[in-house]
């Protein structure tokens, strides 16, 4: 998005775009949709306004993407849920590989018996 553009977005635009898997052209169509709706109900430029048009986009977005989630054939959803275990840091992934290791080390401490001289 340009910088014009994206000033008159709402700044989570794209990171509601990134969570539900649209881009960010289509996103920016969905709020200025959001805007419409909302100017039909209340006087632009106010508190009333901008909560519609929130609320519509989140609508907008929500069905945005049912509608691809429903064209993929359900392989969409769990593309995604892969591609989210790939974006996992990597120290998350250390720590669960070396929970066992540490869990054996405890076990094997506590079971050794004390040198008799």
């Amino acid at each position: 998005m340009n910088e014009t553009t994206l000033a008159k977005a709402p700044k989570i635009l794209p990171w509601l775009a990134h969570k539900a898997g649209i881009d960010d052209r289509r996103a920016l169509t969905l709020w200025h949709a959001a805007l419409r709706h909302a100017a039909h109900a209340h006087a632009p430029e106010t508190s009333d306004y901008w909560q519609a048009a929130m609320d519509r986009l989140l609508e907008l977005i929500a069905a945005e993407s049912q509608r691809a989630d429903v064209e993929s054939f359900g392989w969409r959803p769990w593309a995604r849920s892969l591609a989210d275990v790939w974006t996992v840091r990597m120290d998350i992934f250390d720590e669960i590989a070396l929970a066992p290791i540490r869990a054996w080390r405890i076990l094997g401490q506590n079971l050794r018996q004390p040198l008799i001289h």
